[in-house]
């Protein structure tokens, strides 16, 4: 069986689109002001704590995310969509519980950690864009090449190493995913009309 039938088969009977859809928008949306806040006001005090810009709101942000698809891999019916959400949100509890107990330590050894999940989050969206056949794949796509660009440049340490461009690259990430989301909520629900009359 080919990988695009395979992805054809997941059930998304039960999936509402319309949660699907709000997370992606309050994504793109935390995303977005948390990218303006960390371009003009990048050394914020959070928590009492200084050097760490807006990395423990992109660390609180990404949390939930992780513990939203964690939660959708319990209440799914289909075995491979809870390990599809299973491992994305334990990714994101994981690597979002790393930033905001780090924080008082020296923020610079996040650099490498931040960069690879960057780097995992692109690969995965941009494999799951062209296998389900996304609408707007090019949008999602381009979404998922930033990502890893990001990644990339956190890696080579350029423009910056400083503590805010992290935070920029990962309000960055947040904003992206929102807008696969949101891409993503519209492909169940073209999926989900379809289902009638396929049956």
């Amino acid at each position: 069986m080919k990988l695009r039938e395979n992805f054809s088969n997941l059930e998304y009977a039960g999936t509402d689109w319309r949660r699907l859809l709000f997370r992606g928008i309050v994504m793109l949306i935390a995303g977005t002001l948390l990218v303006f806040s960390t371009l003009f006001k990048p050394d914020v005090i959070i928590m009492q704590i200084r050097d760490f810009s807006w990395l423990p709101v992109c660390g609180v942000v990404i949390f939930i995310v992780g513990c939203l698809e964690c939660f959708d891999a319990a209440i799914t019916k289909d075995l491979r969509s809870f390990f599809l959400n299973l491992q994305n949100g334990v990714l994101d509890v994981v690597v979002s519980g790393l930033i905001i107990f780090s924080i008082g330590d020296d923020p610079i050894r996040l650099s490498l950690l931040i960069a690879a999940f960057l780097m995992i989050k692109g690969i995965f969206r941009l494999t799951l864009a062209y296998a389900t056949q996304l609408p707007n794949v090019v949008s999602t796509s381009v979404g998922a090449g930033v990502s890893i660009f990001l990644g990339l440049l956190i890696w080579l340490e350029w423009p910056s190493s400083a503590v805010w461009f992290l935070a920029l690259c990962l309000s960055a990430e947040i904003g992206l995913r929102g807008w696969a989301g949101i891409m993503f909520a519209y492909w169940v629900k073209a999926h989900n009309n379809q289902e009638p009359v396929n049956s």
